[in-house]
């Protein structure tokens, strides 16, 4: 993978275009304004089919804005006004829950934010009592919690403790870079004390995966600065490590107007950051797994990548447990019955429209035939790195033959090795809608 370094600049100055990070096809800037209706209809249309199914429950808040942050974050230091929030997302689960006619099958269950871990344990413990009264939980389903290592520290512990009791397996720990001069530069200041105290805490609690969280391209790194944080990494030996690019937005994201341009690494750094710690993490016992995540081989994402079972939403890889997902809460986006549906973005429209008795939805899109076939393939190319050669139907392959991204073999297209760094600009030859969007660029 070292040659991967030598790329050439005329080459990837050219690849680095803006392209979509394909969490959903299509993404989400398609998303037109729908009724409750269609969502109720989609959420019986659901309940008649007996599949398992997914939840995802977004916790808004945050007490400070890390320079970075693409999420959708609502600030906030008052207790009460999160104690409101829980209020309506407890509402929001009777509400779907009276569209479902009987307790169903959830073989995975996320909390993102945000900070979920904001919450405390007696909010924790009302929401998850909540949702076990309207669903009920396969034995083996994954119960995963994006944690702040931050808010976990000071107690010793205990949090963390109450979360492993509660039922939670996975952990995610928000790093993305041990380096304190870059934690600077981001706002985030997260001693690598406390990152490593947290991570050996989750470990001793018996958690049955511990991702890491990381970030390439943000200001002050390096490529030898960069390989410290992912060889000490290497030494803890999580079970997954996210290994995401800096996902420059600012036309979302006013805050990270913040960061001066002049400190970011140029495009070539950036890329030779990302390929040296890419190089590292698969000499030190890891699988890599799509385009920005790396597993060892006995995690349940390695073996779901191996056996082609791997798939893609909105939280990034995931292992195949179930296709349809109910999202709860602010911004959230659930899939049901091939059909997206997202929840307002405004706290207070969000909890006034719950507490009158509707569903928050605000967006959604229908996915037409076309749609389907298309979500396959690139679903394909972001899991697998191969499609088959039928795809020339759908789009125009050769230019990437030619740059050396795709090559034949058999009755497939396989992405090279450089092919696999760019798997997104392969997948946007897919894409109907591309020239419909405003997405970070490829680098």
């Amino acid at each position: 993978m070292h040659d991967l370094v030598q790329v050439d600049p005329q080459l990837l100055a050219k690849l680095n275009r803006a392209v979509p990070r394909y969490t959903s096809y299509p993404t989400a800037p398609q998303f037109q304004p729908i009724d409750e209706s269609a969502a109720i209809r989609h959420l019986r249309l659901f309940d008649a089919s007996n599949k398992p199914l997914s939840l995802y429950f977004h916790i808004p808040f945050c007490k400070s804005m890390c320079l970075f942050c693409g999420c959708s974050v609502v600030l906030n230091r008052k207790p009460e006004r999160q104690q409101l929030y829980l209020d309506h997302l407890c509402q929001e689960i009777d509400l779907v829950a009276r569209n479902i006619s009987n307790k169903r099958l959830v073989t995975q269950l996320h909390l993102g934010g945000g900070t979920p871990t904001s919450l405390n344990e007696e909010e924790f413990d009302r929401l998850m009592k909540k949702i076990h009264e309207h669903f009920v939980f396969s034995e083996d389903a994954e119960i995963s919690i994006e944690v702040d290592p931050r808010t976990v520290f000071a107690d010793r512990g205990r949090k963390l403790t109450f979360l492993r009791q509660l039922g939670f397996n996975r952990v995610s720990f928000g790093v993305q870079d041990l380096d304190p001069v870059v934690q600077e530069a981001v706002r985030r200041r997260q001693s690598e004390e406390m990152t490593v105290t947290t991570y050996y805490k989750a470990r001793e609690l018996g958690f049955e995966g511990i991702n890491i969280d990381l970030i390439y391209g943000l200001p002050h790194q390096t490529v030898e600065r960069f390989a410290k944080t992912a060889d000490r990494l290497i030494e803890l030996k999580p079970d997954r490590i996210a290994f995401y690019s800096y996902a420059k937005v600012p036309w979302l994201k006013e805050h990270q107007k913040a960061i001066p341009d002049e400190t970011l690494p140029s495009t070539e750094e950036k890329f030779r950051i990302y390929v040296d710690a890419r190089t590292r993490f698969m000499q030190g016992g890891y699988a890599a797994i799509g385009m920005d995540h790396f597993a060892l081989s006995g995690d349940p994402m390695a073996k779901a990548y191996f056996n082609k079972t791997l798939t893609r939403n909105f939280q990034g890889y995931a292992v195949q447990m179930a296709e349809d997902m109910i999202g709860f809460g602010l911004t959230a986006i659930g899939y049901l019955e091939n059909a997206y549906f997202q929840n307002i973005k405004e706290l207070e429209i969000y909890q006034s429209t719950v507490a009158s008795g509707h569903l928050p939805v605000a967006k959604g899109y229908v996915l037409t035939e076309d749609d389907l076939a298309r979500r396959k393939i690139i679903l394909s190319l972001m899991c697998h790195f191969e499609v088959g050669k039928e795809v020339r139907s759908i789009g125009v392959v050769e230019p990437l033959i030619q740059e050396g991204l795709l090559e034949e073999r058999g009755d497939k297209l396989l992405a090279t090795p450089i092919g696999r760094l760019f798997i997104r600009n392969i997948a946007s030859v897919f894409d109907a809608y591309l020239s419909k969007g405003h997405f970070s660029k490829a680098v």
